[in-house]
């Protein structure tokens, strides 16, 4: 999708040349053409928006072409800074998500003010202990810290599930496909269509 867009939208509209307000108008174009072509719905073209203004002070500052190299490379830890920045990126791309997740703009603003209301963080602590068959809250957590952990030492491979057998023992690499496979059977009941078979 995103080279169908470059050959035939953005470098036929001019691409990256010409002055500023070409490229203000090509970026914005862009990201609202590729919300559209999500669905006919605002939401869509909200979230094509939002993407733009994300973009845009990157390309006009030309800074869009920087920090594409691994985070903490060599390191087990990220720096502060490395860290606010990945909380910072999680929070902006969380925003974006609502917007294309929810039916209409309205109810994508209504669960935005549910989310920074003060049950943020007291709901999910109360609920972490709440363990029911309904649920499975607690499993659900200790299952997305452990896949969290393996991601990030895994940020260098090609997916996180990609366990270097020298340093990973095989009893550690087959927990893990375990956990997997356990978590995707107890989440059975939670049935949703993979999104992009609403297009």
């Amino acid at each position: 999708m995103v080279s169908w867009f470059r050959d035939y939208l953005y470098i036929p509209l001019g691409g990256s040349r010409g002055g500023t307000w070409m490229k203000v108008r090509n970026v914005f174009i862009i990201f609202i053409v590729s919300g559209f072509w999500h669905g006919a719905n605002w939401t869509f073209i909200f979230w094509g928006l939002i993407n733009a203004l994300y973009f845009l002070p990157l390309m006009l500052l030309k800074r869009n072409r920087i920090h594409t190299d691994i985070i903490a490379e060599g390191r087990i830890m990220p720096t502060l800074l490395e860290l606010l920045q990945m909380f910072k990126t999680f929070m902006l791309f969380s925003f974006c998500q609502l917007m294309f997740r929810a039916p209409t703009v309205e109810q994508a603003f209504a669960m935005l003010k549910r989310m920074v209301s003060k049950s943020l963080i007291a709901s999910p602590i109360r609920d972490l202990w709440t363990i029911n068959t309904d649920n499975h809250i607690f499993f659900f957590a200790i299952s997305v810290s452990i896949l969290i952990v393996v991601e990030w030492f895994q940020r260098e491979k090609q997916h996180g599930l990609q366990l270097d057998p020298v340093k990973f023992p095989k009893l550690f690499r087959w927990s893990m496909y375990y956990v997997l496979i356990i978590a995707c059977i107890m989440m059975r009941g939670m049935q949703e269509d993979f999104i992009y078979f609403q297009f």
